[in-house]
């Protein structure tokens, strides 16, 4: 069986309220079939994991024939396109020229974001010592979105058009920049927490990441005039609806566990293998987070376009990791 069936198959049982453990042992083999890499019981990590099952899940949906049509909030969308309808984002890569100021635009599509910490966390030859203080997930967006000073490298196509053909390329000072220019409808935040050490070792930063039950994602966003001015900051606002923690010292050991918001119900859950547990914001407060998943909470607007949906609010809470 194709492993978009199982997966379909795994999540129809969950949600049938018929059994209180269910086993994915048919989702599991199909894993291990279709994925070699995954085969095993060898430590895997959660993000690559994670990548791995969306793309093979995307892939097989293409060939499905007669596909039916899924909603999604208020619309339908083709099942083949359930996987980039619900994660796909599009970031812009801005290139600035230092000599004449022209802007250079490249986008390409995104289905999360892998965050950096920020310097004081990273080891360099002139860093020895690294900061155990916690930092805010907006913090390492602000990183994620920061200018980069490219150097005299840039080859920029305004500043070559007035050069004569017989005279060698310019190269110029340039900055780089990356924005979100189209924010998905669920928001994957992967957390980098491993980092070279020495050779052929990663270890595990364990510093707190402090972050709110809602997100706002506009200062982050690339925004025309007109868009910065039509839309609005609930537009761009996230609620936090997962998230996937780490337990364990480094890359190679640990074990994986998760908090899960009920909507439906208006609870958080605590899933740790075959233990479901119920829990709040208060128990948040001690994970590991490694991914978090955030949902937009105005489904039919963007920045490309805007509708009458109304948001879905929830209380804001602090939670610390």
């Amino acid at each position: 069986m194709p492993l978009y069936y199982e997966f379909h198959l795994l999540f129809r049982v969950m949600w049938s309220g018929k059994w209180a453990i269910v086993s994915p042992h048919g989702f599991l083999s199909s894993v291990w079939r279709l994925i070699p890499s995954f085969k095993g019981y060898s430590q895997q990590d959660a993000q690559e994991f994670l990548c791995e099952v969306l793309d093979k899940v995307h892939s097989e949906l293409k060939y499905v024939l007669s596909p039916p049509l899924v909603k999604m909030g208020d619309s339908l969308c083709p099942v083949q396109e359930i996987i980039p309808e619900s994660f796909e984002g599009q970031l812009v890569s801005q290139v600035n020229c230092r000599k004449c100021n022209h802007k250079s635009n490249t986008f390409e599509p995104f289905w999360d974001l892998s965050l950096e910490f920020p310097e004081r966390y990273q080891f360099s030859q002139s860093r020895t010592s690294l900061s155990e203080e916690s930092c805010h997930i907006t913090e390492m967006l602000t990183k994620f979105t920061e200018i980069e000073q490219l150097g005299a490298v840039y080859s920029c196509d305004t500043c070559n058009r007035r050069r004569r053909s017989s005279k060698a390329v310019i190269r110029t000072e340039a900055t780089k920049r990356l924005l979100i220019r189209k924010p998905p409808k669920i928001l994957r935040l992967h957390l980098k927490r491993f980092r070279w050490s020495g050779r052929n070792h990663r270890e595990k930063i364990n510093v707190h990441v402090d972050f709110s039950q809602d997100l706002n994602l506009r200062p982050f966003c690339y925004l025309s005039s007109d868009e910065d001015t039509d839309l609005t900051t609930e537009d761009f606002m996230y609620d936090l609806t997962a998230v996937v923690m780490h337990h364990g010292r480094g890359f190679g050991s640990g074990h994986y566990t998760s908090y899960c918001y009920n909507s439906a119900g208006g609870f958080w859950v605590n899933c740790n293998d075959s233990r479901l547990e119920l829990c709040s914001a208060d128990d948040i407060t001690s994970c590991q987070a490694y991914i978090m998943f955030y949902t937009k909470r105005t489904l039919n607007r963007s920045v490309e376009g805007k509708s009458e949906a109304q948001p879905q609010k929830r209380r804001s809470r602090r939670i610390t990791l």
